[in-house]
C-alpha cells in the first residue's frame, strides 16, 4: 500500500519531481500496489498541472496496468472534479474510488490488495 498525502499547492517543479518519485520508487519496483491518496488538505491542480498528471498517466500506462491494483482518493468535491478532468485526458487502467475518510480509503485499499493477491494465485 502506497500512501500519498497532499497539502497546499505544489509548484510545477515540485509536482514534476513527485511524479518522477512515483516512477522511481513505486512503479520501478515491479510489484503490485494500491495507492491511498489523501487530498483533503491539498489544493486543486491548475490546468497545467492536470496536464502534467495526465501525461504521467499516459507515459506510465503499461506499468500502472501491470502493477496498480487501484487508487482511492480522500478528496473534497472540488478536488474530485479536478481528478475526473485528469481522467478524461488519461483514463486510468485500474479501478479508482473517491471517499470521505481515511478509514474508508484503507478498507477500499485492503479489499483491492486482497483481490490482487487472489488474482496472483490463479
Amino acid at each position: 500500500m502506497v500512501v500519498l498525502t497532499y497539502s497546499g499547492q505544489p509548484s510545477d517543479e515540485q509536482l514534476a519531481e513527485h511524479l518522477r518519485e512515483i516512477e522511481e520508487r513505486v512503479l520501478s519496483r515491479h510489484e503490485r500496489f494500491v495507492q491511498v491518496i489523501d487530498q483533503s488538505r491539498g489544493q486543486q491542480p491548475d490546468p497545467i498541472q492536470r496536464a502534467m498528471i495526465a501525461d504521467h498517466q499516459r507515459k506510465m500506462d503499461a506499468a500502472y496496468r501491470d502493477y496498480c491494483l487501484g487508487e482511492v482518493y480522500i478528496a473534497p468535491p472540488a478536488m474530485r472534479g479536478a481528478m475526473v478532468a485528469v481522467f478524461w485526458q488519461a483514463k486510468p487502467p485500474y479501478p479508482y474510488a473517491f471517499v470521505e475518510a481515511v478509514d474508508e480509503a484503507v478498507r477500499w485499499a485492503e479489499s483491492r490488495m486482497k483481490a490482487g493477491t487472489e488474482r496472483g494465485r490463479s
